[in-house]
């Protein structure tokens, strides 16, 4: 933080970082936390927006990287008061170099109550509406290094700046003494090649990455074999997707440790696949044995009250690190939080009698099939167990009675025959009545993905 004395300011103010991962875009936002403002971290895809994402707010100053520089700039000029400090995240900017070479005295600010001051702002996707700022408190902000503490020398992650994710895997290194090699880069294929260029023994990825990594030609012909613990989280992980990432990928075996978070709350729950208790119930999709330390959960139905164990149901949350709330959007924090602070996830899920959460996906991508909600998971576990089937996902297809059929997209393995009412069939003949493939199975060249491989359902709902 002495490096950027420039920064000093008082707690309210805000700083927006549109950048990816570099030593000084960290050490921005580390100077900005220890001087008491406030950090946006805005997203690459959303630089051109900044002034409606900040309305109603003073940003001091905004920082970027070159390539963002045409679009923060046009945006910024669009705001009632633009930032007095504008700058390119460059040793060379004139007004970075002054930051860096400054010999002022910067003067640390004091947390009197680190539960209540806000230090950075995460943005939502924006998949369904505008992206939403999520406040993140200085707990909050301890805790992703306390949560998150692998037991590796050397952790390889490829999550952007701005993601959760991106702020986790610097914290947790500071407070867990261990290496982290960040990677921007894009293509599956590079981030394979660091791995194996670095000799990682820890692995943070997501579960669509991981699947990224199985489909590419040739994965086998480089050595990822130093790999010994992978984390993994961002959707429903099915056993199929983890042992075809083990074999073709590590080599080998390896601990995998799923994560369930959101970034309103941090990790709220893990799984290694190595714990004795999945002896006694094997890796289900989305099995979760631990709550994180200080979390509570309650599953609700759609008029907000509790289910009976093994009921579908949303999940809600509250814990130490939870968000205070959307940023400027009060309405929207009184619909998502109940009057005992917990919070509406979105995510759908329910509990067995032992106490364990089964993670079922988004609510918003559960398939209503005459009255009963069937989440896609449980039907893609078996789909992708055909042998023909490289990948596939399952979405509601709209029905004039039914409310919706089960559908699959199916990307079959390279050279396959298979039909679709073959695979149609094989999926039926594992499944109950409610979850057969009524909508059919419809063969694609790919299925579209974000850039760390989540699948994008809506595009195929349409």
């Amino acid at each position: 933080p002495a490096d950027i004395p420039a920064l000093c300011s008082p707690a309210g103010d805000y700083v927006v970082l549109c950048c990816d991962k570099s030593i000084l875009s960290y050490s921005l936002l580390l100077g900005v936390m220890f001087t008491g403002a406030t950090a946006v971290l805005c997203p690459h895809g959303k630089a051109d927006i900044i002034h409606e994402m900040t309305k109603g707010h003073r940003v001091k100053a905004a920082f970027f990287h070159k390539k963002y520089s045409e679009l923060v700039k046009a945006s910024l000029k669009r705001m009632d008061t633009p930032p007095s400090l504008v700058a390119v995240i460059d040793s060379e900017d004139p007004q970075m170099n002054a930051i860096i070479t400054s010999e002022e005295e910067c003067v640390t600010y004091k947390v009197h109550h680190p539960e209540e001051h806000i230090s950075i702002i995460l943005f939502s996707s924006g998949t369904t509406g505008e992206p939403k700022g999520i406040q993140m408190s200085d707990t909050a902000i301890t805790l992703m290094g306390v949560l998150f503490a692998p037991h590796v020398k050397t952790l390889f992650n490829a999550s952007p700046f701005y993601w959760y994710t991106g702020v986790m895997t610097f914290i947790s290194p500071i407070l867990n003494s261990y290496t982290v090699v960040m990677s921007n880069a894009t293509e599956t294929i590079e981030n394979v090649k660091l791995v194996q260029k670095y000799q990682a023994d820890g692995w943070f990825l997501s579960i669509g990455a991981m699947i990224q990594c199985t489909h590419l030609e040739n994965i086998e012909s480089y050595d990822c074999s130093s790999i010994k613990e992978v984390y993994a989280g961002g959707e429903v992980m099915l056993k199929s997707v983890m042992e075809a990432f083990l074999a073709k990928v590590v080599g080998g075996p390896a601990m995998v440790q799923v994560m369930y978070g959101i970034t309103e709350g941090g990790i709220m729950a893990t799984t290694n696949s190595d714990d004795e208790a999945l002896l006694e119930t094997s890796l289900q999709p989305g099995l979760f044995l631990h709550l994180s330390p200080g979390v509570e959960m309650k599953i609700l139905d759609d008029d907000r009250k509790p289910v009976a164990p093994g009921s579908l149901g949303e999940v809600w949350f509250k814990c130490p690190g939870m968000t205070p709330g959307y940023w400027s959007l009060p309405e929207l924090n009184r619909q998502v939080f109940d009057k005992d602070g917990f919070f509406c996830s979105g995510d759908a899920g329910f509990c067995n009698h032992r106490g364990y959460l089964f993670h079922r996906g988004r609510v918003s991508d559960l398939i209503t099939y005459k009255g009963v909600k069937v989440a896609p998971a449980e039907v893609e576990e078996v789909l992708m167990s055909h042998p023909s089937v490289l990948d596939a996902v399952v979405i509601g297809k709209a029905h004039s009675t039914d409310t919706q059929h089960v559908t699959a997209f199916v990307v079959r393995r390279p050279g396959s025959r298979a039909t679709g009412e073959e695979i149609a069939a094989f999926v039926d003949n594992q499944v109950d009545d409610v979850r057969k493939l009524r909508g059919g199975v419809h063969f694609v060249e790919s299925l579209p993905r974000i850039a760390v491989g989540k699948v994008i359902r809506k595009v195929l709902r349409t």
